[in-house]
């Protein structure tokens, strides 16, 4: 999609400013998006936008040039407040905080910055934080990113959302420095991101009530449910089910049992988002009656 020039001034002067909050979904999951540069692929672009809101409250906080720790670089004479600067001039936080950072900090201080600003965001209220990875492009990106893998192993709070392998293979997803989106970009970051915030306050799970008994002969049919995520829903079975079962992929598992079994099989569903969940569940089979 490409932005006419008044409408792209005025989208960058938001984007400098740093926030950007749309009004949202009652009761929605409030979500807080703390971004440099590389979010305005998702902020400057409508589809994005309306990928990552859906069904969420999204307080935008992205500034071009931003930094972690310190004073951001310079960008058309505005320097940005870092995150640190910025969540302590905030106060209390939303629960779900997701941070896409990194690209314009030292790799010399980065540890200690994540670290800094991964306290201070606990400090201020955020239950989980979602960090995407940076686009290795760069070699200092490797070693950055696993830096934030280092710091969601001692952080149970933290979450890496993996950018860098989701964006692997689609270079049409970037500009030419290979860090800054594309409106194809902008779609896929935040589709992944919707995904991962869905993970944490909308995660995907199998109703476990115990299956029916089935008789050998007798007709049977249930229907398998599950909860969260977004429908619609697949369902598969991993294992064989007992002789003359079917499971359909809108989750009906039918047939007409052949003989008396005991039978554990794994049944997995799957969202329209991709989450996915799994669960093992128990068929029984009795004689005919």
């Amino acid at each position: 999609m490409r932005l006419g020039v008044s409408v792209a001034l005025v989208l960058l002067a938001a984007a400098l400013a740093g926030s950007t909050t749309r009004a949202g979904v009652p009761g929605a999951p409030r979500v807080l998006l703390i971004g440099d540069s590389v979010a305005t692929g998702m902020q400057w672009h409508n589809d994005a936008i309306a990928v990552l809101e859906q069904d969420l409250n999204v307080t935008w906080q992205v500034a071009v040039c931003r930094r972690l720790v310190g004073l951001g670089c310079t960008f058309e004479g505005v320097t940005p407040p870092s995150l640190v600067s910025l969540v302590s001039s905030l106060g209390p936080v939303p629960p779900v905080v997701v941070v896409e950072m990194g690209y314009n900090d030292y790799q010399a201080t980065f540890a200690a910055s994540v670290e800094q600003s991964i306290e201070l965001l606990l400090a201020h209220g955020a239950q989980h934080i979602l960090w995407l990875t940076l686009r290795a492009v760069r070699h200092p990106y490797v070693q950055m990113n696993a830096v934030l893998a280092a710091a969601a192993g001692r952080h149970p709070e933290v979450s890496l959302v993996d950018w860098n392998r989701y964006a692997r293979g689609h270079p049409d997803w970037f500009q030419s420095d290979g860090e800054h989106l594309m409106d194809a970009g902008g779609l896929a970051m935040a589709t992944l991101i919707h995904l991962a915030v869905d993970e944490v306050t909308n995660p995907l799970g199998i109703v476990s009530a115990p299956l029916p008994l089935g008789r050998v002969g007798v007709p049977y049919s249930v229907s398998l449910s599950a909860t969260g995520g977004e429908p619609p829903y697949r369902w598969q079975l991993r294992g064989s089910p007992p002789s003359g079962l079917h499971l359909l992929a809108d989750g009906r598992l039918y047939g007409v049992p052949r003989k008396a079994q005991r039978v554990a099989v794994t049944v997995r569903v799957a969202d329209a988002e991709g989450q996915v969940a799994s669960r093992r569940l128990a068929i029984t089979v009795a004689p005919s009656p």
